[in-house]
């Protein structure tokens, strides 16, 4: 098997070798980089003494000739030092002869031409013990097997951009206690959500985690959209990790959860702790994790509010932090005298002890350097700078080191949110630029500036299988996607617009895809819905306290604009794609004019119902009609929130009335469940129009009829539950009715009180589920097992001092 171990950093080397010799010999190793400990990088401490000194020379790719000089000078310096049994373990290539001149060579200790190890008996090493390479995510996934392994992987057919990304940013991983906890996680509850603030590595570690799945021979399938799309591929008795990244939306409940989607959610997440052959893994920031346990009722319920599948990466130690920034230098193409301000009087402490420090910000201030007007000499300063004021990084980039073509290409995309197809975008793009200027640019110089801004803003996905047949598009031919590179940049651009009130008065009028302005009015909505706004998610991100006014996003006149965008393209196609099931090739997500015009409504009642017009109006109450006729009972919830939006409006009074019978004669006809009997309720104690002489005579009906229902309903779905989760979800189903139509459980109905109990009893009794005992647990408990989410622990290093010794290894 071909390694690259260039892939690997010094420390990262000296890591292998002291992994790599512990195993061969089966006694722990200590490991001491360069600097105050005298060049000894690993040592093996036994009975009080010291047995064995390791020095390493991490040289990829050269051979004997090339590194003689650099083991000559570390000869000198170790000469008659050590008493004990020496190793030399270099990266380099060696043969025969060359061990012979390096024990010739390092004559002053005591080094036997056994103890000199180059690339090849590394090798032969990790063939010998293949777990340490499986422990090594760097270096394993660097291997030619690996690499061909996920290249032809189904994975890689479903989601070709994951796996590259996954392969081009391997050489910056820093493997920390957090992939050993979420394993541990994954272990005991086969689920795991990785939640933390933005940037901090959850999207990355869930990456990491997917790779080990693969070559463990899991299928690893993807959400793309909601759970159903991963509820699609569920196969039984077959080994499937499933990941849903960014579950709860990017930037605010905002991109809330589809209908449902909350106890569908819960509900998975009960099948999959259910089996032994399926994952999930799921991340989220976590002031929006927290938002959801507050917004979704069913949630709260679950294990995902216990904390219990929780792995909160709140913070990293000081020594991750450290090797996270190393790795960023190390593998940058920074000269030595950028490196050099690093180390004057210790400058890199400051950075490592930022309170703005975080990986997302460190890649970027490394990748723009070049580009950010700085002498290398004033590396450091100019880091600072951009921790100290990381909006100003993102300033400095955007207004000053891109041109025009290169920024409306950037905000096109920032007001799409998703991966956009390339002819989308060229037309997207051309179409604002008949709003902001007079040019049009040619798909050729899309390419140019696409291939400008990939990598830092935006990653470019080729070889995708498209099927848009009713736009010309069949799925034997290839298309190519693009996205934002960093998510992070969509809040800069929120940002940008709100301070730039003429830019989003040109993107509504610009917009050619509903989803464009759908963005414009979110942002705009955000305050009246009283979830996070702007202001708070630049704070989050940032790391400010969140005590300063909050920035007015539209100013009058703008929301007109933006309503006018809203209605124009109500009925515009998609320019969001998703895969068919269990296929390759992507769809043009279906339109929801639905979902489009409960938007127009909440931007038109934010600003006092004085942006729509009448004959808007009088189209969307009969849209809603049409769609009440033809809709199934179970699917109403959408539009009785149209409906009850619309009973503010006296001119579509009569529709909304005759609208209101309709959808209450269809839902009375569908009445099997306790939800069922509440949501015909809601249809007329909740929609504030006249009521009439039908709708009294069957709301009356109704309530008749549930009485007679909630009195046996209990006994019957007591045969139908299979575990005590289902129990209490019926048992609350039946509770939140009655309380709908205001039937005290003990007083009017009597024995439903009791039976509510029974039910519970009777199932628990059936399972004889009890108390739940960790196997590998002597005492039943677990160190990280209670009502908070599992913390990355702190663990002890071996030196005084890790961070300085790391870094004396820069240069």
């Amino acid at each position: 098997m071909s390694r690259n171990y260039a892939e690997l950093s010094p420390h990262d080397f000296e890591v292998l070798v002291r992994d790599l010799l512990q195993a061969e010999f089966k006694m722990r190793m200590e490991t001491f980089p360069q600097g105050r400990d005298g060049g000894v990088d690993v040592r093996l401490f036994h009975d009080g003494s010291e047995r064995l000194v390791i020095q390493c020379k991490h040289s990829p790719g050269r051979s004997f000739s090339q590194i003689r000089s650099q083991l000559e000078s570390e000869a000198k310096k170790v000469k008659e030092r050590f008493a004990v049994r020496y190793m030399l373990v270099t990266s380099a290539a060696l043969t025969r002869a060359n061990k012979e001149e390096i024990v010739r060579i390092f004559s002053g200790v005591d080094l036997k031409e056994g103890d000199v190890l180059g690339v090849d008996d590394l090798d032969n090493l990790l063939t010998r013990h293949p777990n340490v390479e499986t422990s090594n995510f760097k270096l394993w996934i660097t291997s030619s097997a690996v690499l061909e392994y996920l290249l032809n992987s189904e994975l890689y057919r479903r989601s070709s951009g994951l796996v590259e990304r996954i392969i081009r940013r391997r050489k910056l991983y820093v493997h920390s206690e957090a992939y050993a906890a979420s394993l541990s996680l994954i272990d005991r509850h086969r689920v795991c959500i990785i939640s933390g603030e933005p940037g901090i590595g959850k999207t990355t570690l869930a990456e990491t985690l997917l790779v080990k799945f693969i070559a463990e021979g899991w299928q690893v399938h993807m959400a793309s959209e909601d759970i159903a799309d991963i509820e699609r591929v569920w196969r039984p008795n077959e080994k499937q990790a499933f990941l849903y990244d960014d579950f709860l939306g990017q930037n605010s409940l905002l991109d809330n959860l589809n209908k449902n989607e909350d106890s569908r959610l819960a509900q998975f997440i009960d099948r999959v702790q259910d089996v032994d052959d399926k994952i999930l893994v799921m991340t989220t920031r976590e002031y929006i994790l927290q938002q959801a346990r507050q917004v979704y009722e069913r949630l709260q319920r679950s294990q995902l509010e216990e904390g219990k599948i929780v792995l909160n990466l709140a913070h990293y130690t000081r020594e991750q932090k450290a090797l996270i920034f190393y790795n960023h230098i190390y593998f940058a193409d920074l000269s030595e005298v950028a490196r050099r301000s690093l180390l004057h009087e210790k400058n890199y402490l400051e950075i490592v002890h930022h309170s703005n420090f975080n990986p997302r910000l460190i890649e970027l201030l490394t990748s723009n350097f070049h580009n950010s007007g700085y002498e290398d000499g004033d590396f450091s300063k100019y880091a600072l700078k951009a921790l100290n004021d990381p909006r100003d990084l993102w300033e400095r980039i955007f207004e000053s080191q891109l041109s025009s073509l290169e920024r409306h290409v950037l905000l096109v995309l920032a007001t799409v949110r998703e991966r956009i197809e390339l002819t989308d975008l060229h037309r997207a793009l051309n179409a604002y630029e008949s709003v902001v200027s007079d040019r049009s640019t040619s798909r050729h110089q899309l390419h140019l500036a696409l291939k400008k801004l990939q990598g830092t803003f935006v990653n470019v996905i080729g070889n995708v299988h498209l099927d848009d047949q009713a736009n010309g598009i069949h799925p034997e031919n290839l298309s190519t996607f693009v996205q934002l590179a960093n998510p992070s940049f969509i809040d800069y651009i929120s940002s940008y617009l709100s301070s730039h009130p003429a830019e989003i008065h040109h993107m509504a009028r610009g917009c050619l895809f509903y989803e464009q302005v759908e963005t414009l009015a979110h942002w705009e909505i955000g305050e009246s819905l009283e979830t996070v706004t702007l202001s708070s998610l630049m704070d989050a991100f940032f790391g400010r306290p969140r005590n300063r006014k909050q920035a007015v996003r539209l100013v009058p006149g703008q929301q007109r604009a933006v309503m006018e965008g809203l209605v124009r393209l109500a009925r515009s196609r998609s320019c969001f794609w998703g895969q068919r099931f269990n296929e390759t090739t992507w769809v043009r997500k279906t339109v929801s004019l639905q979902s489009r015009h409960l938007l127009i409504l909440m931007l038109d009642s934010k600003h006092d119902r004085t942006l729509l017009s009448e004959e808007v109006l009088t189209g969307i109450a009969d849209e809603m009609s049409r769609r009440i006729a033809k809709t199934a009972a179970d699917f109403l919830d959408g539009e009785l929130r149209i409906m009850r939006y619309l009973t503010k409006y006296s001119s579509v009074a009569k529709q909304v009335i005759s609208a209101r019978d309709a959808a209450g004669k269809k839902r009375m006809e569908s009445l099997d469940r306790p939800r069922d009997y509440q949501s015909a309720l809601s249809i007329f104690c909740d929609v504030a129009v006249i009521e009439t002489e039908w709708s009294q005579a069957a709301e009356n009906e109704l309530r008749a009829k549930f009485y007679d229902f909630a009195s046996r309903w209990d006994y019957e779905q007591s045969n139908n539950v299979n575990s005590v989760a289902e129990c209490e979800d019926a048992i609350e189903e039946l509770a939140d009715a009655l309380m709908a139509f205001d039937i005290e459980t003990e007083l009017e109905v009597g024995a439903i009180g009791e039976r509510l109990e029974m039910l519970q009893d009777e199932v628990a009794e059936e399972l004889d589920f009890g108390e739940e005992i960790d196997p590998d647990d002597e005492d039943g408990e677990h160190p990280n097992r209670g009502n908070g989410p599992v913390s990355v622990p702190n663990y002890p290093t071996a030196t005084d001092d890790p961070v300085e010794d790391l870094f004396g290894t820069l240069l």
